[in-house]
């Protein structure tokens, strides 16, 4: 057996690895987190020329957001090159909501997003991912209180 390989550090996570941030925002793109969230109108307001009152509640449908063409070309296309710094650059504000914005925006985003990173480099060090005959191609979603594979995903972890 070798000898354990070091922790990467903080820095090297949040800044050294751009390919892996880019393969983590086209996932969150094609399968966010919060499918849709709602807020209420603080007070009255237009949007794109739509009135909308105090008190109204109003449904951000992020899964549609995030497969709209225009917005995204080919969406159904797994590209981890929409997120280059570039293209980054490019895209139009709050079209790109997988932790919702704002002030209401997720809270924990930057550490699960460091829990992600670390547990794949931890597990992808180790392991390879193998579908199974049993996982379903094109993988089904439904979209309950946060969207999830409609029938599960069956996959076969083989050692490095």
């Amino acid at each position: 057996m070798g000898l354990p390989q070091p922790a990467p550090q903080y820095c090297s996570l949040q800044e050294g690895l751009p390919y892996l941030d880019m393969v983590i925002a086209e996932t969150l793109r094609m399968y966010p987190p919060a499918f849709r969230f709602t807020r209420e109108a603080a007070q009255d307001c237009e949007v794109l020329g739509q009135r909308i009152p105090a008190g109204a509640v109003v449904e951000i449908a992020v899964g549609a957001l995030h497969y709209d063409p225009e917005l995204w070309p080919h969406p159904e296309v797994f590209d981890p090159e929409r997120f280059t710094a570039e293209a980054q650059q490019s895209q139009r504000p709050f079209t790109y909501l997988p932790f919702g914005a704002g002030p209401r925006s997720c809270l924990g985003v930057r550490l699960g997003l460091l829990e992600v990173k670390l547990t794949l480099l931890q597990v992808l060090r180790k392991f390879r991912f193998e579908a199974c005959s049993e996982t379903q191609v094109p993988l089904q979603l439904e979209s309950k209180s946060a969207l999830g594979p409609k029938n599960g995903i069956f996959i076969k972890i083989v050692p490095r």
